[in-house]
């Protein structure tokens, strides 16, 4: 199997149309591919992101993302041993220490779809004559850079939380 780019809610391969493998660091063979993406598939990723939060998602009662990023945590502890083995292979490590961080990405998505409504503003005391509040507002579309030795918890702490805020 070779994985591609998920980018506007689909599988898309790199513009280059050229993969990557990924390399068991066990026994130093290839065991995947990936799409090896360049500044093109990056415009596009930022592109459909910015869309997305500029669209639906963007507009979507706090409530409701949180439900969906509830759901997509369910999926994920459902996934967790084949996303653990994933993770083992990946990056070397003990299967033991994958299964907990395939545990943990749920979590996470778990924690911010718990989040996502909760996140508010605060009024400031102030003079009678003013009201002085304060706004939580997400500031745009943000990029990930993963390690490699922690795919699945950077993953879940930094993406999870960027959803949560819509």
């Amino acid at each position: 199997m070779s994985y591609q780019n998920f980018v506007a809610n689909r599988w898309v391969p790199a513009r280059s149309g050229e993969t990557l493998p990924v390399i068991d660091p066990s026994d130093g063979r290839p065991f995947d591919s990936i799409a090896r993406s360049g500044a093109a598939d990056i415009e596009a990723a930022v592109a459909a992101a910015r869309a997305a939060r500029e669209g639906a998602w963007g507009r979507m009662a706090p409530a409701e993302r949180s439900r969906l990023l509830l759901r997509l945590a369910a999926a994920l502890f459902d996934q967790r041993e084949h996303l653990a083995q994933l993770e083992s292979r990946d990056t070397g490590k003990p299967l033991k220490q994958a299964r907990a961080d395939a545990a943990a990405v749920a979590r996470y998505f778990e924690f911010y779809g718990g989040a996502a409504d909760k996140l508010h503003g605060a009024t400031i005391p102030s003079s009678q004559d003013f009201t002085v509040l304060t706004v939580r507002e997400p500031h745009g579309v943000t990029g990930h850079i993963i390690p490699w030795n922690y795919p699945l918890q950077i993953f879940g702490r930094s993406v999870g939380a960027a959803l949560a805020v819509g």
